[in-house]
């Protein structure tokens, strides 16, 4: 993975704990870096539809471009010169902002990040909802209460930084963007990717086990599926064992689908009692996936390719 990919998918998805909610949503992501490098701009905002990258602006570019085939296909370049402005006025706020938040810690000696989220969700019953979110260094900052639309803040410096947001003119904006511009954004966005948004791509499911000092882990991962909701159990002697499981976020691919994965420990004696549930809207009905341990794997493939070999002789020899 590229450096900029690890920017998008670690630093956007990753730090600030992004999950897409309702049937719709709209998500911007910005990143503020104290010491770019080669592959990791200034300054970045990524843009996803329902978990879809949609958009791109960086410091390095210095203008906002579509990253997939349908946006670029609807939107006029009206669109992207407003998204364009758009980031390089938050290029010059946030480069501000993070010299000042470094200061107030006190930790200007080396490299600093700071992150921002914002978006809105259209739900079920048709309501919208905004969402805003900043992480300093990783860590939460400060965010958005969407039933008062008052902004919280976790520790005295980010208190500071609350004021001021709050003081100016720029909260106004925030709210008006979140309840009206973003809730028409996505409402046209959607209407033009809907064949896209509304496809259906079965997960591909591995299990697979590692024992080590006298216990089993087993792993089910699950990947290229979309939509993002999935649900992944593990089941002993087709009971749920939902207490005893471990797992991982639904994260994004470059593709624009999912994976994630559940892990579980067993008795290696016991190893045949598990399974792997997968539950997906592209399924007609929950798949059960054991695991196979590798010799067997490995026995298989190599009789297959013995298998192959014989043929190719045989072949060879009637051609003669």
């Amino acid at each position: 993975m590229s450096p900029g990919r690890a920017l998008d998918l670690g630093l956007l998805l990753g730090i600030l704990g992004w999950a897409a909610s309702g049937p719709h949503s709209l998500r911007y992501f910005h990143v503020a870096v104290s010491e770019p490098s080669p592959g990791v701009p200034e300054f970045v905002i990524v843009g996803y539809l329902d978990g879809n990258l949609i958009s791109r602006y960086d410091s390095d570019v210095g203008r906002a471009v579509p990253r997939a085939g349908w946006v670029e296909k609807n939107l006029d370049e009206d669109h992207w010169d407003s998204l364009t402005e758009i980031g390089q006025s938050q290029q010059q706020y946030h480069h501000m902002h993070l010299d000042r938040v470094r200061g107030r810690y006190n930790q200007s000696g080396r490299g600093q990040t700071l992150q921002q989220m914002y978006g809105c969700d259209i739900l079920e019953d048709g309501s919208s909802r905004g969402v805003y979110q900043t992480a300093f260094d990783g860590q939460d900052f400060m965010a958005l209460d969407a039933d008062k639309m008052t902004l919280t803040a976790t520790d005295t410096t980010a208190q500071m930084s609350k004021r001021e947001c709050e003081a100016g003119a720029g909260f106004q904006l925030l709210k008006h963007f979140l309840e009206d511009t973003c809730v028409e954004w996505l409402r046209k966005y959607v209407s033009y990717g809907r064949a896209v948004l509304e496809r259906k791509e079965p997960p591909t499911v591995r299990v697979s086990g590692k024992e080590a000092d006298g216990f089993l882990t087993l792993y089910c991962r699950a990947y290229g599926f979309y939509p993002r909701p999935i649900a992944v159990s593990w089941l002993k002697g087709g009971e749920v064992r939902d207490q005893d499981t471990e797992r991982g976020s639904v994260a994004p691919n470059s593709d624009g689908t999912y994976y994630t994965w559940a892990s579980i420990e067993a008795r290696p004696e016991e190893k045949d009692e598990y399974r792997c549930r997968v539950e997906h809207a592209s399924l007609p009905e929950p798949g059960l996936f054991a695991w196979e341990p590798e010799s067997s794997q490995v026995d298989i493939s190599l009789w297959m390719d013995i298998a192959v070999l014989a043929v190719m002789v045989i072949i060879t020899m009637c051609i003669r």
